[in-house]
């Protein structure tokens, strides 16, 4: 068997390649990060004796798939930020062939069962497109609510009010309105700004509304009050496949929500969650517990919020009520079923 470590990066990458000794056999410094240089260095070495590690990076996700989905080698994919992997992080000589072999030589561990190391999860083609339209539809609804501010405080400071009975300045109507007052080119900029936003921001919903049109379990988060394609689709893409969790406890560590404290001395720190997760996963999770009070008052998660907001801070039953709304997530997507009213502790 050969293991290689390449450290990648934007422009260009090493690799090293060792055999179960961990005899260098060949070092390949500074290549092109493109396919092809990939191909070139990998002909003689072929994919069923052959096991690839890299760095989860940025540019890992592209070279992954190449590897992996296009030439059919085993490609392992190693978490090493936050000081992960000590060989690396803690080396007092860093170089990228330094780490090239490092990384080869953790390959070689990790096949062999010698050692365990916190290994990162890539995502697919698809997946990683759908994380990225939720990402830019997330960034401009926050442009939205901004620019709609602006628009009110604008028209607050000017003393301008709506025509008629319209009260929602994303209206069609109230748009085409504001856009009409050419006595203030500031709030018709504002205006033409927002409408752009709620097209794109249409747009982009009706792709993911369209992506995941056979998806049950995206259909079954949406069927929750409060939960829009938009919120459904965030969540979904951000979990990334259901069985890569095998608790709920997991899933909500995966999500930030997990406790954890910090010790000093023989003083014990109040426990607070962990923030590891995404921190939009965790702002539309708490969005949709909020609304919880008005749509399911009478539930087993609004039961708990009342109970848990009886002893704590509105935010800390919030945060307590999103861990428990995690559990109930899991189960929906693990058993591929509606959301239970009256089951929020499954």
């Amino acid at each position: 068997m050969k293991y290689i470590g390449m450290d990648i990066q934007k422009r260009t990458s090493t690799a090293v390649v060792i055999d179960d000794n961990e005899k260098v056999l060949e070092q390949f410094v500074s290549f092109e990060s493109n396919d092809e240089d990939f191909d070139r260095i990998l002909e003689n070495y072929p994919p069923e004796s052959t096991t690839i590690l890299i760095e989860n990076l940025t540019v890992a996700h592209r070279v992954y798939h190449h590897l992996k989905d296009t030439r059919g080698y085993n490609v392992l994919t190693i978490h090493t930020g936050n000081g992960c992997v000590t060989e690396i992080s803690k080396s007092k000589y860093k170089s990228d062939l330094a780490d090239a072999q490092k990384l080869a030589v953790i390959c070689k561990d990790i096949v062999t069962g010698r050692r365990e190391y916190r290994m990162a999860h890539i995502s697919s083609r698809d997946e990683m497109k759908a994380k990225g339209l939720c990402r830019v539809l997330n960034d401009f609804s926050e442009q939205a609510t901004r620019c709609n501010l602006q628009i009110q405080e604008y028209m607050n400071m000017w003393g301008l009010h709506l025509p008629g009975r319209l009260k929602s300045f994303t209206s069609g109507k109230a748009l085409d309105f504001m856009e009409s007052q050419t006595d203030h080119p500031a709030l018709i900029v504002y205006a033409k700004h927002l409408r752009f936003l709620q097209e794109q921001m249409d747009d982009m919903k009706a792709k993911l509304t369209e992506l995941y049109a056979d998806n049950d379990d995206v259909s079954n988060l949406m069927g929750i009050k409060g939960i829009s394609i938009q919120t459904a689709a965030t969540i979904y893409s951000a979990i990334d496949g259901i069985e890569r969790f095998d608790s709920p406890e997991k899933l909500s560590a995966h999500f930030g929500l997990d406790l954890t404290r910090h010790s000093s001395g023989d003083s014990e720190g109040k426990r607070h969650i962990s923030k590891q997760g995404d921190p939009l996963v965790r702002k539309l999770l708490a969005n949709v517990v909020v609304k919880f009070q008005t749509y399911y008052p009478n539930s087993d998660l609004g039961r708990f919020y009342a109970r848990m907001k009886e002893k704590k801070t509105h935010w800390d039953a919030v945060t307590a009520t999103m861990r428990k709304f995690t559990h109930a997530i899991w189960a929906m997507l693990t058993r591929h079923e509606p959301f239970r009213i009256n089951s929020g502790s499954q």
